[in-house]
């Protein structure tokens, strides 16, 4: 007869706050970690917990201290701990508000018909900008990547999804029509120009170019 092996998710345990001080143990995102060589043990179980303090720190000062002595140090710990967790959100806050302003000034440029390359210029009137109203967010400008190689995968980038959400558009139609136009280059060659028009369901009416070929 088969046995059933028993998940140890579904015994729900939780974390017992006074695992903290006797093991110097805290939860972060669902994960009891050490506060004194960070590692995370994935089970909320005592003897995971006490296994670990026990082998991994038996040559640490942590085990003769008295119960108060614990206290006093998680209590430093954890406040280490918060801040490091702090100072890598604000960080991941600058990369993303950094991407996000990149993609902005290639939408940018794009749209205006600017070389790829003008972005490195952009980014030093930006800087030069900031030393004049606010040189304390100098090195948050700094980490906004503007270089030729990045502005073209972010052109890249937008013209896929702007493409995808059209053809999501035009999947939706009910009624549409397309319109052809010749049009000339700076460089004399002949482009057809193709438009696309449509109503959906709701009676929203969109247009946009489709495409361009020589």
């Amino acid at each position: 007869m088969a046995t059933k092996k028993r998940k140890v998710d579904s015994e729900c345990r939780a974390f017992n706050d006074e695992w903290t001080w006797k093991y110097f143990f805290t939860v972060v995102k669902d994960k009891s970690v050490c506060l004194i060589c960070n590692k995370a043990v994935a089970v909320f179980k005592e003897y995971n917990i006490s296994s670990h303090f026990t082998f991994k720190h038996k040559n640490s000062n942590y085990k003769a201290m008295s119960e108060y002595e614990r206290k006093q140090n998680v209590e430093s710990l954890c406040k280490k701990l918060s801040a490091r967790q702090k100072f890598f959100k604000k960080v991941n806050t600058i990369q993303e508000a950094a991407t996000h302003a990149s993609y902005i000034v290639a939408y940018n440029i794009a749209k205006n018909n600017k070389a790829v390359s003008d972005g490195e210029f952009d980014k030093q009137c930006m800087l030069e900008v900031c030393d004049v109203f606010c040189p304390d967010k100098k090195n948050n400008f700094q980490t906004v990547s503007l270089s030729r190689k990045t502005v073209t995968s972010r052109i890249e980038a937008i013209y896929k999804n702007l493409t995808s959400q059209l053809e999501s558009k035009i999947g939706q139609f009910k009624f549409c029509s397309i319109a052809m136009d010749e049009s000339t280059d700076i460089n004399d060659t002949v482009q057809l120009v193709l438009f696309i028009r449509g109503v959906d369901d709701n009676f929203e009416i969109t247009e946009e170019l489709a495409c361009m070929r020589s």
